[in-house]
């Protein structure tokens, strides 16, 4: 018999065992999300300050030595098939070159945007390669593009040569060379415009669009007009949420704060200060900053659950269920903290079947992601 502690749940069937281990895996991960924040917090405070003046700068510090416009020097490597390229030998083509490590958000979702726009450019005479820099070898490279279905090639770098010769200083970063062998894009770290902004610059250099084209799809705030105190609360929202990666929680409540000052119409200000409040207990403070993102943005997938949150920690248990019941039956891509709250809340009513199948689900999702 397997005895979920401070839960109420003494007793279940033989055949739960394997979901019960399931939700003792799930709240252990739970308890672990802190330390491996932790663990990240002198990479973050390293680029601290290149958020706080704004994203862009970043770009300048990708690589050592190169510059957009410059030649890119030549330099061979063997990729994880045993085949070998150089440079040189891509010359009038276009060439995109990512590199990458191992166990990382970004890159991991870079190298996926970089197999979707390699299926979109096939016989278009553009190379998309993954270049490695944390030494993986080739049968752990080799599992990674099986295990994610993904489609540009790969090559290793044990000895970092490539990314000597290259002076890569962030991973994960894209270069795009053009047919003339200049750098044409530098993308660093990994941004939601990545796939479009990729597809863009490989376009242009194709031919396929004009450089007002580019440029549009490039910058297409240019044709909507962002304010000063949008930009303003967005640079705040920004350090916000860096402060709480690094459990600075009482710094990033104030500038989460100075975003509200700067821009009382953005919601997503009072989302994460809605999250800071409900983690410490601070429930009707946590209801006013949620009912005011729901009244900026009414249907935000993170508002949802924290409405649910919130309404379980003023134990409104059927609101609660409610709540994220139609959060999760109408997402395609449900957050799995809502089936985990969903669990939790009829693991207090004792209703073992709803809860292991709550937390199923859960568990299900997050070892999908």
């Amino acid at each position: 018999m397997l005895i979920l502690e401070n839960q109420g749940i003494e007793e279940c069937s033989p055949g739960a065992s394997k979901s019960l281990l399931g939700i003792e895996l799930l709240h252990s991960m739970e308890r672990r999300v802190g330390r491996e924040r932790l663990m990240r917090k002198i990479k973050i405070l390293s680029w601290m300050c290149l958020f706080i003046i704004g994203s862009h700068l970043s770009f300048a510090f990708a690589l050592r030595h190169l510059k957009t416009g410059d030649s890119v020097p030549n330099f061979a490597i063997r990729t994880i098939d045993g085949n070998h390229i150089s440079l040189d030998e891509r010359k009038k083509k276009i060439t995109v070159l990512v590199f990458w490590k191992q166990n990382d958000d970004k890159s991991c979702n870079m190298l996926t945007d970089l197999s979707r726009i390699n299926e979109e450019f096939q016989g278009k005479g553009v190379t998309f390669l993954a270049i490695n820099g944390d030494r993986a070898s080739d049968r752990q490279i080799r599992e990674l593009a099986l295990s994610k279905k993904l489609t540009c090639l790969f090559a290793g770098d044990p000895d970092l040569t490539t990314y000597s010769r290259l002076g890569i200083v962030v991973l994960p970063t894209t270069l795009i060379i053009g047919p003339d062998g200049k750098l044409a894009f530098i993308q660093d770290l990994y941004s939601r415009n990545f796939f479009t902004q990729t597809i863009a610059y490989i376009r242009f250099l194709l031919g396929e669009i004009t450089q007002a084209q580019l440029d549009a799809e490039l910058d297409p705030g240019r044709s909507v007009k962002v304010s000063p105190a949008r930009i303003k609360a967005d640079r705040y929202v920004n350090l916000g949420r860096l402060l709480l990666d690094i459990k600075e929680k009482e710094k990033a409540r104030e500038a989460l704060e100075k975003a509200v000052e700067a821009d009382p119409t953005f919601p997503e200000p009072h989302l994460l200060l809605a999250g800071i409040c409900l983690e410490d207990k601070e429930v009707r403070k946590a209801g006013t900053e949620l009912e005011q993102a729901l009244k900026l943005n009414p249907c935000p997938k993170e508002g949802r659950l924290l409405q649910g949150l919130t309404y379980a920690g003023q134990g409104e248990d059927a609101l609660a269920i409610a709540v994220l019941q139609e959060l999760v039956e109408n997402n395609p891509e449900p957050p799995p903290e809502a089936y985990y709250e969903i669990g939790k809340i009829y693991e207090k009513q004792k209703k073992t079947s709803e809860a292991l199948a709550a937390y199923g689900m859960a568990l299900k999702l997050l070892l999908a992601q």
